[in-house]
């Protein structure tokens, strides 16, 4: 018995049992389905295409490959899990060449039967008794069709010039697993131009979809941006070994450039690290924009007014082309510096450039610090003892170097400003007959009012999270044991720890025994933590 329609998709035999080999349904533009057999390799689904014939590829695997292109495996654009082809067939492949086969099947069996009574109505065609007649042969039904979409991201890999497809974002080309996040990342900015180069074909009586379109388009960059940051640094957190500790959540962490260093420095890794000053500037500021846009309708606010020295309050941001496709540009800059430390070192093959000249935007001039009745001397010897503190808590200061630092004031003039902070209790003085100035410390009260200004913390900030842990604490807290749960340096650690054994009743404080901290800890009773919640509950509002 032979199996015509089956034997059509024979690709070899083993004894009696045929191996078939069912073609894969190609997309419109001759793609096939691939899925990923990584189960946290989302999506996992991918098209994958032939390599484009004028790519010549090369004879040996160049530095930036992970795999060699061409043989019978895959890697996944995803999770960079590499395995055989066959790993890699989409289910819903899998569900169509059953129904091939099965089709195949019933046509052949169909025609066995057939032809099995054909055959008996001829054996019997002289019998006087038994009467075999077959009718027509039935019309064979079609051939399954199965429809295949190509994906909305359709790259070419510049290593091996492999055709594939994939689901907005991913990491590796599918055949030589070279890092391709600068494709994607080039392709936004593409999309970016001709958002812009729309926008600005607009007419007059159109500004206001202009005007739409451009804050579209700015918003597009830092979105691509954001995404392909957040997506390399979850890879790598992927790759961790098993028992490495779990991170925190990711959350916008990568809308802000301090944050977002230091999550990649969890790696030894700053992708900001070849951007020039006036770049970083720009990359800044555009970032800083891009909230006024999405989240304050374009208007600007004291946030981005800080670091935008034409922006006015309550006005509308501008919008240009040119700077959204400079800010576009420079994100370039950086993913294709992170594209290259995926490559170990290897960059891709594109160049570092923008249309126009990078210029740091003017700064606003920061608006003088007003504390209380202090003067501006006494203000400014604040702001310098807050920045020139290694410790956060009583300094000692000397005069030399006081008077060295302020070389514009006379003796009496730092004299009476000394007096000024002593008077509101942020130093301590003690006066010598011999001295015109007296001998100064600092107390907590400094750091707690200046460094939000002198050093861009606030220890009325984060004596909330010393509350927050100390109240999840049985009966002691010790100083060390909480420095290290918060990981803080020690100049921003012993503000906030100073302000927190100030709410404690100083019978209960282990003071002594230590000169990094303000004390070695303290112990805790119900009346404490009553009154460390409410402290808590007041700075939070």
């Amino acid at each position: 018995m032979r199996f015509r329609n089956l034997e059509k998709y024979q690709r070899g035999k083993s004894g009696n049992t045929m191996e078939l080999g069912i073609p894969l349904p190609q997309t419109p533009d001759g793609r096939v389905y691939r899925y990923s057999p990584n189960e946290n390799a989302h999506p996992r689904h991918f098209v994958l295409g032939s390599r484009v014939p004028e790519f010549a590829l090369p004879e040996a695997m160049t530095p930036r490959m992970s795999h060699r292109p061409g043989i019978p495996e895959t890697v996944c654009p995803y999770s960079g899990v590499v395995a055989a082809d066959n790993d890699f067939t989409h289910p819903d492949d899998l569900a169509a060449a059953k129904k091939i086969v099965e089709h195949a099947a019933h046509a052949d069996m169909q025609e066995a039967i057939h032809g099995m009574f054909e055959d008996l109505g001829r054996k019997l065609s002289g019998s006087k008794f038994i009467k075999v007649k077959t009718g027509g042969r039935s019309a064979p039904k079609p051939v399954p069709r199965f429809l295949r979409s190509d994906l909305l991201r359709e790259l070419v890999c510049d290593e091996c010039g492999r055709d594939y497809g994939v689901f907005a974002i991913s990491l590796f080309c599918p055949d030589c697993g070279a890092p391709n996040i600068h494709l994607h990342f080039a392709r936004e900015v593409a999309l970016v131009r001709d958002q812009v180069k729309l926008a600005d074909g607009l007419g007059e009586d159109q500004s206001e979809l202009a005007y739409r379109l451009m804050g579209n388009a700015h918003e597009d960059v830092l979105t691509a941006f954001e995404a392909t940051l957040k997506t390399v640094y979850l890879y790598k957190v992927a790759m961790r070994p098993p028992e490495s500790p779990e991170v925190k959540a990711v959350g916008n962490a990568f809308q802000n450039i301090g944050r977002g260093r230091q999550r990649f420095a969890e790696f030894g890794f700053d992708p900001y690290a070849t951007l020039s000053a006036e770049a970083l500037a720009v990359l800044t500021l555009n970032i800083q924009k891009r909230h006024v846009i999405g989240h304050n309708l374009g208007v600007a606010d004291a946030a981005f007014a800080e670091h935008a020295a034409d922006a006015r309050l309550g006005e509308t941001v501008p919008l240009v082309g040119d700077d959204i496709l400079q800010f576009a540009e420079i994100g370039q800059m950086v993913v294709n510096g992170i594209d290259a430390w995926l490559a170990n070192g290897s960059p891709p093959p594109v160049g570092n450039a923008t249309t126009n000249p990078i210029v740091a935007p003017r700064a606003r001039e920061p608006a003088a610090v007003k504390i209380g009745e202090l003067g501006p001397l006494a203000i400014k010897i604040g702001l310098w003892i807050a920045r020139e503190s290694t410790h956060g808590y009583s300094d000692f200061i000397p005069e030399e170097e006081l008077l060295a630092a302020f070389p514009e004031a006379s003796v009496d003039e730092v004299a009476f400003a000394v007096a000024e902070l002593s008077t509101d209790d942020f130093i301590n003085t003690t006066s010598f007959i011999a001295k015109r100035l007296p001998r100064m410390t600092s107390n907590p009260s400094l750091y707690i009012t200046f460094d939000p200004y002198a050093l861009k913390t606030d220890p009325a900030v984060d004596v909330v999270t010393l509350v927050d842990m100390v109240l999840a604490k049985k009966e002691t807290a010790q100083v060390e044991e909480l420095h290290k749960e918060t990981g803080w340096p020690l100049r921003r650690f012993n503000p906030a720890f100073a302000y927190l054994i100030s709410q404690i009743d100083e019978r209960r404080v282990l003071k002594g025994g230590t000169n990094e901290y303000p004390a070695r800890g303290f112990y805790l009773v119900d009346q404490d933590r009553v009154e460390l919640h409410r402290f808590g509950s007041r700075l939070r509002r």
